[in-house]
């Protein structure tokens, strides 16, 4: 085993790479997460709309659903735990019409399903009564009190910065070029050599078609 070999290697440095790498740095295994670009939070991950969704716009029954309630649960402690800015602001879907009301029934409906903590419809006048600012011409509105907000770099990097403490290694300005299958191992060809590893993780977000 030489110095480039490892027990996994995650390839992409977004939010799912570097959670991936701190869930991993719990356990007994050598990991190095490879970025090509010169930082975490360098690709689609920065460039989101930071919100923390309650859950109600996945189809139900769907592995998306289902994490999306319990990923925005478990936000607070984490939050907590890592000391990264995150408020539950709460979030409104606002209808202008009144035939768009069916619309709405169904969207908190769906919400209901899914498991979304004290979701309700508010009339308009309730709405501009918690927010004055919201038009005049809305007539209802589909509250979700545990919506929320996140810095998505703070996330990322206490996250990573998290794995890094732990003893996951990063490599930055790396990027993968190629792999080969080697008699158990990968081989992982990158613009700074090569790396062996028993498992590959792909969190290339984008790129990860590319990858695969």
């Amino acid at each position: 085993m030489n110095g480039n070999t490892y027990d996994v290697v995650i390839i992409g440095g977004g939010v799912i790479g570097s959670s991936i790498a701190r869930a991993l740095s719990k356990y007994e295994c050598r990991t190095v997460l490879l970025e090509k670009e010169e930082d975490v939070c360098s690709g689609t991950s920065k460039a989101n709309s930071a919100i923390v969704h309650a859950g109600y716009d996945a189809k139900t029954g769907s592995l998306k659903a289902k994490l999306n309630v319990k990923g925005n649960a478990m936000m607070g402690d984490l939050s907590k735990e890592l000391d990264f800015d995150f408020k539950r602001n709460s979030s409104l879907v606002l209808c202008f019409a009144q035939e768009d009301l069916p619309a709405l029934q169904a969207l908190y409906e769906r919400g209901v399903a899914n498991g979304v903590p004290d979701i309700s419809i508010l009339t308009g006048d309730e709405v501009r009564k918690m927010e004055p600012n919201v038009s005049g011409e809305v007539v209802a509105a589909l509250y979700a009190p545990t919506g929320g907000i996140v810095c998505p770099f703070g996330l990322t990097i206490a996250l990573a910065e998290n794995a890094f403490d732990n003893g996951v290694e990063f490599q930055f300005n790396t990027e993968v070029t190629g792999f080969a299958w080697n008699d158990g191992y990968w081989t992982i060809h990158t613009n700074h050599g090569d790396f062996e590893t028993r498992y590959v993780i792909n969190a290339a977000g984008v790129y990860s078609d590319m990858l695969h």
